[in-house]
C-alpha cells in the first residue's frame, strides 16, 4: 500500500516533462517601487517609468527585472534585454548594503496583464476603461518587476489618465494633479506587498464613499452599469468585523476599495486594498430577492456575498501573509474559500455553512475524476495549473478538518499566531503546522502528511445489521479509496443511530482498511447518518434501503437528510418518489430541497413528472423552483411539461434565473414547435443577458437547423462575452456539422478568454479528432494559462480515446482470427471423424 508511492504524485496532473519548481530567491531587497504609468487609450498602450531603490543582500554584478513584449527607452544602467528578461549591470558591483536607485523608462502594448475594454451597445459595456490583473506573473507584461511571491516592498503609483476619468490603485490617494486634458493620480501603499498584488484601474467610473471602525471603504463600477453597489457590496463591513474578530489581527490597513469592471477574467482579485470584481456581480433588490423584500436571508437567487467575502479574506490571507511559491498557493485560496465558508456560518446559519462545504466536496470530486494531486505540490509547469479545485474546494475541506480535529479555539489561535508571525512577510505549508501545532499542543505531522502532501480522499463503505440478541448494531467501515490516495487514513468520525425513541451520536476512530463496531442500541435502529455535522472530508458510499433512508428524511441535521436523499436517488419506486416530493415541499432548508428535487429529475417517470409540475405551484424559493424546472428538462417530448415551462420563460415577474432554466429546459425537451418561442426569447436580455443566454441554450440542444443558424450567429463579437460562451458551449449539439468544427476552430483565437475557454470545454465534452490540431495550439501558444493546462489535457483524453478505439479494433481483429482459427479446427475435427 504505502510503498507504491502513488499518493505522492497523484493521477493525471503531470505530464512526463514536468521538473519540480522552487521558490525564486532574490540577491537583493527592495526598500521601495515608485511607477508612472501614462494610459493612451487610442491604441491601447501604456507609457511607463519606473523606479526602484534596491539593497544588495551580498555583491552584486547585475540584478533582472521581468519585463515581457516591452520597448525599452532607456534604463538608469547598462542594460541587456531579450524580450521578456531585463538585465541592468553595476560597474563597479553593489556591495552588501549598498544602496542604489534604478530607473526604467519603456513603452507596451500589452497582450496580458493590462486589458482595455470599449464601451459598445451590442457587448454591453458602458464605459471605456482598462484593469490590470497580475497573478499570477502577468503585471511583467506592463510593469518591469521582478515577478515572484517571495519578495515585497512598499509601492507607489501615479496613473495619468484622460481628464474626466478616474484611476484606482493600492494604498491611500495622497493627490490628483490637474495636467489641463489630463489627469494624474497618486496612490500611496507604506505597506510590503508581493509584485502580483500590485494593480490599477481607470476609466469612466461611478464611485461610492462609507466608513466601516475606522477603514474608509470606497466602491467604484463603471458609468452606465445596471446594479445597485449599496447591494451589491452591502456584506463589505460585516465580513471586516468578522474577520478581524475570528483572526485576532483587525483589518490591516487604513482602506479598502472594491472596483467592479467590464470583461474580467476572474470572479474577482484581491489586490493588497483594491478589489477587482467582475461587473457581472453588480445586482440590484430584484436580482438578489425576486419574490421578497430585501434583504431576504436564506431566499436570495442572485448574491455578491460569498464573492465579496472571499476577496476580502484574501487582505489576511495572500495580501498580508503571502505564499512562499505558487506550490503553496493553498495557503492564500484555501483559506480565503474556507472563510467565505465561515462568513456564511456567521451571516446564515449552520445549514448554510454544511451545505456550501457539500458544494465545495462535489465541486472538488468533479476534478477529481479528470486527475488527482498533492494540495501542495511543486511539480507543475505553469502556475496556474495550480489554481484549481484541489488548492480552492479540497484546501478548503481540509482546513475544516482540521478545525474540527483540534477543535475551535486552538485553530483560531493557530491562525492568529500564523497571520503575527509572517506579517507582510512570505510563509508555506510548513509554518502553518508549526503554528496549529504550538496552540494546539499536537503533533500534526500524520495530519498535514495525508492531507496535504498527499493526494486524493478517503472513501469509507458503510454497512451496518441488528443483532438482536445482544441488542446491539453490527456497523462496517471498510476505506476504499484507489491507489492514488493516502492508503490508510486516520479519521476521527462521529456516527448518528436514531432508533424508536431516540438516538445518540458515537464518536470513532478510523484508522485500519477494515473496522468492524458494535454499538449498543435498544431496538433496531431506524436509521444511522454518518458524520451528521459534516466535520470531515470524506466521501462515504452508504447503500440505504428505502423505508431507512424515509425515516432519515426528518433528521435535524442537513446532512442526513442529503444522504437519505442520494439513497432515494437510487430508487425508482413511488414510495421514494413520493418521499422526496414532500422534501421538495416542506423540508426547511433550501439546500436539502434542491437535492431533492434534483433527484426527482434523475428518477423520471410520470410519477415523478406530475409531482414536479404540481410542486411547481407550491414552491416559492427561487433556487428551488430553479431546480425543479432544471428537473424537468429531463422529459423529453412531453408536451404537458412544455406547457408549464413556456409559461415560466414568457413570466417576467419570476426570477431571471428561474427563466433562463425553463429556456434551456424548453430546448431539451427536443420538441420541434418550440424553436419560434426560444427565437422569440433571444430578445429577452435580462440580468447579465441571462435569458438571451438560456435561450442560445435551448436552441442548441433543440439542435435544428435554423437554430444552427441563431447559434452562429451569437457567436459573433459584436454580442455580450457571456452570450457568446453561451453560443460556443450550444455548438456542441451541433458536432456533426463542419461548419461547427470550423467555428470553433475560428473562435480558438478570439480577443475574449471566456470565449477562448468555452471553445477547450466543448471540445471536452464532444472529444472530436478534428479539433486536436486546435488543442495543441491553444496549449503551446495561448496567453492564458488556464486555456493552455485545459487544452493540453483535453488534447491528451482524445489521443487516449484514440488509442483506446486502435486496441479495441486490434482485439477484435484478433478475436476474429481466434474465431476463424476455432473454426477451421473445427472442421478438421469434423473431417478426422468422418474418416
Amino acid at each position: 500500500m504505502f510503498v507504491n508511492g502513488k499518493y505522492l504524485i497523484g493521477r493525471d496532473f503531470a505530464f512526463p516533462e514536468y521538473r519540480p519548481r522552487f521558490p525564486v530567491s532574490y540577491p537583493y531587497l527592495v526598500r521601495r517601487m515608485i511607477a508612472q504609468v501614462e494610459v493612451l487609450f487610442n491604441d491601447s498602450r501604456l507609457r511607463g517609468r519606473v523606479i526602484y531603490e534596491v539593497i544588495p543582500k551580498r555583491q552584486l554584478s547585475h540584478l533582472e527585472l521581468n519585463a515581457e513584449e516591452m520597448s525599452i527607452v532607456s534604463t538608469s544602467h547598462r542594460r541587456d534585454y531579450d524580450g521578456s528578461v531585463l538585465r541592468l549591470y553595476f560597474d563597479p558591483p553593489l556591495q552588501p548594503s549598498q544602496n542604489t536607485v534604478i530607473e526604467v523608462t519603456y513603452e507596451t502594448r500589452p497582450r496580458k496583464g493590462a486589458y482595455f475594454v470599449k464601451p459598445s451597445r451590442g457587448s454591453g459595456n458602458t464605459a471605456l476603461m482598462v484593469w490590470t490583473q497580475g497573478e499570477s506573473e502577468d503585471n511583467r507584461y506592463w510593469l518591469p518587476l521582478p515577478d515572484n511571491p517571495n519578495i515585497k516592498f512598499p509601492t507607489e503609483l501615479e496613473v495619468t489618465v484622460p481628464k474626466g476619468m478616474i484611476a484606482v490603485s493600492n494604498g491611500v490617494l495622497v493627490d490628483v494633479k490637474d495636467l489641463g486634458d489630463k489627469s494624474t493620480w497618486r496612490w500611496v501603499f507604506d505597506y510590503p506587498h508581493s509584485p502580483y498584488l500590485i494593480a490599477f484601474a481607470a476609466g469612466e467610473f461611478e464611485k461610492l464613499e462609507t466608513e466601516c471602525d475606522g477603514v474608509k471603504l470606497e466602491y467604484y463600477w463603471p458609468k452606465g452599469r445596471y446594479g445597485d453597489p449599496q447591494v451589491t457590496f452591502a456584506a463589505t463591513c460585516d465580513a471586516i468585523r468578522f474577520f478581524s474578530e475570528y483572526t485576532g489581527v483587525r483589518y490591516p490597513y487604513p482602506v479598502y476599495k472594491q472596483v467592479a469592471v467590464h470583461e474580467f477574467i476572474y470572479g474577482g482579485m484581491e489586490n493588497t486594498t483594491v478589489t477587482i470584481l467582475t461587473d457581472t456581480t453588480m445586482h440590484t433588490r430584484r436580482e438578489e430577492c425576486p419574490y421578497d423584500e430585501w434583504p431576504c436571508r436564506g431566499r436570495e437567487d442572485f448574491s455578491s456575498d460569498g464573492l465579496v467575502a472571499h476577496e476580502l479574506a484574501h487582505q489576511w490571507f495572500g495580501d498580508l501573509v503571502t505564499t512562499r511559491d505558487w506550490g503553496n498557493i493553498w495557503l492564500n485560496e484555501a483559506f480565503a474559500t474556507y472563510f467565505d465558508a465561515l462568513y456564511t456560518l456567521h451571516s446564515r446559519g449552520f445549514d448554510e455553512f454544511a451545505y456550501r462545504l457539500y458544494q465545495n466536496l462535489r465541486a472538488y470530486l468533479d476534478e477529481y475524476r479528470r486527475y488527482s494531486r498533492p494540495i501542495v505540490t511543486n511539480l507543475y509547469s505553469i502556475p496556474e495549473e495550480m489554481f484549481d479545485r484541489h488548492t480552492y474546494e479540497k484546501g478548503s475541506l481540509v482546513l475544516h478538518t482540521l478545525r474540527s480535529i483540534i477543535g475551535e479555539e486552538n485553530f483560531r489561535k493557530g491562525i492568529e499566531t500564523y497571520l503575527t508571525r509572517h506579517r507582510f512577510s512570505n510563509a508555506d505549508t510548513e509554518d502553518l503546522r508549526r503554528a496549529m501545532e504550538e496552540t494546539s499542543g499536537e503533533d500534526l505531522t500524520w495530519f498535514f502528511r495525508q492531507f496535504v502532501y498527499s493526494a486524493g480522499h478517503p472513501v469509507l463503505k458503510v454497512s451496518w445489521s441488528w443483532l438482536p440478541e445482544e441488542s446491539a448494531v453490527k456497523l462496517s467501515i471498510s476505506q476504499t479509496q484507489g491507489e492514488d490516495s493516502y492508503p490508510i487514513y486516520r479519521l476521527p468520525l462521529e456516527v448518528k443511530v436514531v432508533y424508536e425513541g431516540g438516538g445518540e451520536v458515537k464518536s470513532l476512530n478510523i484508522d485500519e482498511k477494515e473496522h468492524v463496531f458494535f454499538i449498543n442500541s435498544p431496538s433496531k435502529p431506524r436509521y444511522i447518518c454518518i458524520d451528521p455535522k459534516f466535520k470531515v472530508f470524506k466521501v462515504v458510499q452508504f447503500d440505504k434501503p428505502v423505508e431507512e433512508a424515509i425515516n432519515e428524511l426528518s433528521d435535524e441535521d442537513v446532512m442526513c437528510r442529503i444522504e437519505a436523499i442520494n439513497a432515494l436517488a437510487k430508487n425508482a419506486s413511488p414510495r421514494a418518489v413520493e418521499a422526496l416530493a414532500r422534501v421538495v415541499e416542506k423540508d426547511p432548508f433550501w439546500g436539502v430541497a434542491v437535492e431533492a428535487a434534483n433527484a426527482l429529475g434523475k428518477i423520471g417517470g410520470s410519477l415523478a413528472k406530475d409531482e414536479l409540475i404540481r410542486l411547481l405551484k407550491l414552491v416559492t424559493h427561487p433556487r428551488v423552483r430553479r431546480s425543479i424546472v432544471d428537473a424537468l428538462g429531463n422529459f423529453r417530448g412531453d408536451s404537458e411539461v412544455a406547457k408549464v415551462l413556456l409559461s415560466i420563460a414568457k413570466d417576467d415577474k419570476e426570477s431571471d434565473y428561474v427563466r433562463y432554466a425553463a429556456l434551456v429546459s424548453l430546448g431539451k425537451l427536443r420538441i420541434r414547435d418550440l424553436e419560434g418561442e426560444l427565437m422569440k426569447a433571444l430578445e429577452y436580455g435580462g440580468f447579465n443577458f441571462i435569458l438571451t443566454q438560456g435561450a442560445v441554450r435551448g436552441l442548441g440542444e433543440l439542435g435544428t437547423d435554423d437554430a444552427f443558424k441563431v447559434v452562429l450567429n451569437y457567436t459573433e463579437p459584436d454580442k455580450p462575452t457571456l452570450v457568446r460562451a453561451a453560443a460556443v458551449m450550444a455548438l456542441s449539439g451541433f458536432i456533426d456539422r463542419r461548419e461547427a468544427l470550423n467555428r470553433l476552430i475560428e473562435l480558438a483565437r478570439d480577443e475574449q478568454f471566456r470565449v477562448r475557454y468555452a471553445v477547450v470545454a466543448v471540445a471536452d465534452e464532444v472529444k472530436h479528432p478534428a479539433l486536436l490540431p486546435m488543442l495543441d495550439d491553444l496549449a503551446s501558444r495561448d496567453p492564458d494559462g488556464r486555456v493552455r493546462r485545459l487544452a493540453r489535457e483535453v488534447a491528451k483524453r482524445i489521443r487516449d480515446q484514440l488509442e483506446r478505439g486502435v486496441e479495441y479494433q486490434r482485439l477484435r481483429e484478433e478475436l476474429e482470427q481466434v474465431r476463424e482459427e476455432h473454426r477451421r479446427l473445427m472442421e478438421e475435427i469434423g473431417r478426422l471423424e468422418r474418416r
